[in-house]
């Protein structure tokens, strides 16, 4: 008689607000940072693991005293941190997201809630990313989070009459030219960010199209 198969029940991605925490999991996280390549610009990574390290640790230790930081596990899985920083209190701050399964798609629903938390519990006006043009991945991922390039569909302060551009215009504009130079290549390093407003826009449409697909 065949033995009946038994599915395993579904992980669940979550981020937990990071706190002081024994030695051995903060070495963990360290190390996890360490060893995610794309994080590192050629002139640090070159200056071997012991800089590395050291960047990692105040890089984390900022981010908790003057901004937000969350680990984010699968079960027992530590798949990425998501970090606040460069945080101006109802102005704007800069996200940064890093996942080290290199798994993006299952982790849009949790960004969303993170990022409506800082809109509302900050709070802030924009939310912003820089994205190297190498994270091609990243670059999409952050698109499908509703961030824009900088000047894309957007009315100018000056010129009050500047023409509004689609995003294959501003995404040529909107960047940090030769910003960082990765496996030996320099890399321009683009400027994405997204306000309160076009935050809920984005939420009210995502669930427009929720509705349209239910079914009926």
């Amino acid at each position: 008689m065949a033995e009946a198969v038994v599915e395993a029940p579904a992980v669940t991605t979550l981020a937990v607000p990071f706190t002081p925490v024994p030695p051995e999991k903060l070495t963990r996280i360290v190390e996890a940072c360490v060893a995610h390549r794309p994080w590192f610009h050629d002139f640090l990574w070159n200056s071997g693991p012991d800089i590395v390290r050291q960047t990692v640790i105040a890089h984390l230790a900022d981010a908790f005293q003057n901004g937000k930081l969350w680990e984010v596990w699968r079960g027992s899985e530590l798949v990425g941190i998501l970090l606040i920083n460069e945080l101006v209190p109802f102005i704007d701050a800069r996200c940064h997201f890093l996942f080290f399964d290199a798994k993006l798609a299952d982790k849009a629903s949790l960004c969303l809630n993170l990022m409506g938390w800082a809109y509302d519990r900050l709070p802030v006006e924009t939310l912003r990313v820089q994205v190297p043009t190498y994270a091609r991945a990243l670059i999409k991922f952050v698109r499908k989070l509703g961030f824009r390039y900088e000047s894309e569909h957007r009315s100018f302060s000056w010129p009050q009459d500047g023409k509004l551009l689609s995003a294959d215009e501003a995404r040529l504009g909107s960047r940090l030219h030769h910003a960082t130079l990765y496996e030996g290549q320099w890399h321009d390093v683009l400027l994405l960010s997204q306000t309160r407003e076009e935050f809920l826009a984005f939420k009210e449409q995502q669930h427009g199209r929720s509705q349209d697909h239910s079914p009926q």
